[in-house]
């Protein structure tokens, strides 16, 4: 008898797992039951057909049942998978519609039933205009009524990934968009610095952002959404989209008493294998290991859902591949913003144990002098014990997605700064600057491994400007013109070519911090006041470019 493969869910690990199978064994018999009517499409490009920039639906599928019926591979749609019966191998389910029982027996059986969406208990949910975006057909919904008319006002509920792609989206669409998050900072998964630029970045284009904010209850008129209400307002609506993040889906995995893991999601070891022998799990529904911590996590992305999916494919089979783990590395487009991460953020890094220390740069897609260069905003992470990487994040409209790739692949190597220093990257004027960003990177995390100059955060100095002022002093060494369009209150400007005549101002017995627009003059102005004696002198890590704070009006150039 051929071996029968059996695989529930149809977006992404599912049919990876069954098209890889089907190139090992040519023979085995493979079906896929999915609830949904449509199969393996691209989730992640759903913002994207909402918005007009994919025009067409059907691009978005990436393999239709008839493509998968020439390989041999069943597709068996608006099919819910209730029960999994261990011992006699079988699946037990109903067909979504008329509610007939049907049972289909296995000799490997993959769970790929990926993850829902956050539905909060909140008076007002279930009015009309409140949407989800997790599939296909969720989609289709969210486009349908943004085109029949009537929407103007938006608000999303959550600052994530999905909400901020959603964001630009609906400004294309000429909709006025409020986003509300709960969490102190939108982009909760990066640090505060890098979450502060993107939520300016944001405002300049028309996007209201509160933070800090509760949703307390929906209010309606005519069945229809009409008012958000948080802890602190309330925001006229037409339209919500809930965008609170995703949990896994697990339950079928319960029911089959395989083993949940700490993080929530099933358990798999190396192999995508579950608890159970012959049964399988991949996708956003099963968790990982961290490849820089060790630890259990649970981190959906599409790209790992089809590695997972390949693997499964190929262990079904009598292979012996292994998934090792992830870093978390990610990338998404926000208007002409490019926002990449991977690894551990500084407050991650702090949390498992590490003493991180970061640098941050401009950083270009070109030489300085070839026309048409872009920036995004560079921070790399390190820690100061051992001088390893342990993380990275981009923002910007330069070339996020290159500097990430590269920090993931140094990560993957556990490589250290002083060795990403010399590392031969590709260099011509109109692909990069003579030192790649990441190498400059790299020597400022050397500097400070080498005790040249302390760096101290932007959030740091706002707090000693609040609370410590009589012991803290700022020094501004940027030129006249910058100084006019924006300012730190309370500091002091002193221009980098005027400090060494300037020094008899500042007082030697306070912590003195200088800033200039990235770091890069402000470094050099810290080395100075050291050979002059000073002892207590830290550098503002990126500078104007991460502070996201309060700014004194423009035109204020005092001394």
């Amino acid at each position: 008898m051929k071996k029968r493969l059996l695989v529930v869910g149809g977006v992404a690990a599912g049919p990876k797992a069954a098209a890889k199978a089907r190139r090992c064994d040519p023979e085995m018999e493979i079906a896929i039951y999915q609830e949904e009517d449509e199969i393996s499409y691209a989730g992640c490009g759903l913002p994207y057909y909402i918005s007009g920039v994919i025009q067409e639906r059907e691009d978005l599928i990436s393999r239709t049942p008839g493509k998968f019926a020439l390989e041999g591979i069943k597709i068996l749609k608006n099919r819910r998978i209730e029960k999994i019966d261990i011992s006699d191998h079988v699946i037990i389910g109903k067909r979504i519609g008329s509610g007939e029982t049907f049972t289909d027996r296995f000799d490997q059986l993959v769970i790929a039933t990926g993850a829902y969406p956050i539905r909060p208990k909140i008076e007002g949910i279930h009015l009309g205009n409140v949407f989800y975006l997790r599939s296909i057909l969720d989609a289709d919904a969210i486009y349908e009524r943004i085109q029949s008319g009537g929407i103007q006002n938006v608000t999303i509920v959550g600052g994530g990934y999905i909400g901020l792609e959603m964001a630009e989206s609906l400004i294309h669409l000429g909709k006025k968009v409020t986003i509300v998050e709960l969490a102190p900072q939108i982009l909760t998964l990066f640090d505060e610095d890098f979450a502060g630029i993107l939520r300016q970045y944001l405002e300049r284009k028309g996007v209201n952002v509160f933070t800090s904010e509760g949703i307390q209850a929906l209010e309606g008129k005519g069945g229809r959404v009409s008012h958000v209400t948080t802890v602190s307002k309330e925001i006229e609506t037409d339209m919500v989209l809930m965008s609170l993040g995703i949990r896994p889906q697990v339950e079928l995995a319960k029911q089959a008493g395989l083993r949940i893991g700490e993080t929530g999601a099933i358990w798999v070891n190396e192999k995508m294998e579950t608890s159970i022998e012959g049964i399988y799990a991949a996708g956003d529904c099963a968790e990982t290991t961290h490849l820089i911590t060790g630890k259990k996590v649970w981190i959906p992305l599409g790209s790992t859902a089809n590695k997972q999916g390949r693997v499964v494919g190929v262990n079904v089979c009598g292979g012996n591949a292994i998934f090792p783990g992830v870093m978390g590395t990610t990338v998404f487009k926000t208007f002409d913003f490019n926002v990449a991460k991977t690894g551990l953020s500084m407050r991650e890094a702090e949390m498992e144990g590490f003493r991180p220390i970061q640098a941050i740069v401009r950083g270009y897609d070109r030489a300085h002098y070839y026309p048409g260069e872009k920036e995004s905003t560079l921070k790399v992470i390190a820690d100061k014990g051992t001088g390893r990487i342990l993380g990275g994040q981009a923002i910007g409209e330069g070339p996020s997605d290159k500097f990430i790739d590269i920090l993931a692949m140094a990560l993957h190597d556990k490589m250290t700064c002083r060795e990403l220093v010399n590392v031969d990257l590709a260099y011509a004027p109109p692909f990069s600057p003579v030192l790649s960003p990441i190498i400059v990177a790299a020597n400022v995390l050397s500097n400070k491994l080498d005790g040249n100059v302390e760096g101290i955060s932007a959030a740091e100095v706002r707090e000693k400007l609040e609370t410590q002022k009589k012991n803290f002093q700022v020094i501004d060494v940027r030129e006249e013109d910058e100084v006019k369009e924006k300012r730190i209150p309370n500091t002091t400007w002193i221009p980098y070519g005027d400090l060494k005549n300037r020094m008899g101002e500042l007082d030697r017995e306070k912590e003195i911090v200088v800033h200039c627009e990235s770091g890069l003059r402000s470094y050099k102005a810290c080395l100075k006041l050291q050979h002059e004696g000073f002892q207590d002198v830290k550098n503002i890590d990126g500078g104007m470019l991460c502070w996201c704070y309060d700014v004194e009006p423009e035109g204020n150039e005092k001394g």
